[in-house]
């Protein structure tokens, strides 16, 4: 009875083995990082409902909120973005947003590494993907 017990015990640690490792060489590898510009970072200003305003065509829509440039202190974040719009992510917790260019990440509270160079000129700096 104790020999069969024991084999039982070496054939379930060595399944368990096996299982570990082969988790262990399934795991996805995050190798790869994907960098886009940064055209502008936006501050949301909510407006009272049925505010309206004009937009480039001179047609009156109704508007929730406006996003007005704002300035951030230059340095390196890790931030949690949500996809609003092509090119346009909400910094998740806060009310700012960031505009880039040529981003197709499709992002839901995804971690990314906000590195903002500068508040002036064509790029203020990037965000990274993993």
């Amino acid at each position: 009875m104790k020999r069969i017990a024991f084999i039982s015990l070496r054939v379930c640690m060595a399944a368990m083995s096996y299982l570990m490792m082969t988790s262990l060489m399934i795991a996805p590898q995050k190798s790869s990082s994907s960098s886009y510009d940064v055209a502008c970072i936006y501050e949301s200003v909510d407006i009272p409902n049925g505010t309206k305003a004009l937009d480039t065509w001179s047609n009156l829509k109704e508007v929730k909120a406006v996003y007005i440039p704002t300035k951030v202190d230059i340095g390196k974040y890790d931030v949690e973005v949500t996809r609003i719009d092509a090119n346009f992510y909400k910094i998740c917790g806060t009310n700012l947003y960031i505009e880039t260019r040529y981003c197709y990440e499709y992002a839901t509270r995804e971690e990314v590494v906000l590195n903002i160079s500068s508040n002036y000129g064509y790029t203020r700096g990037e965000v990274i993907f993993f």
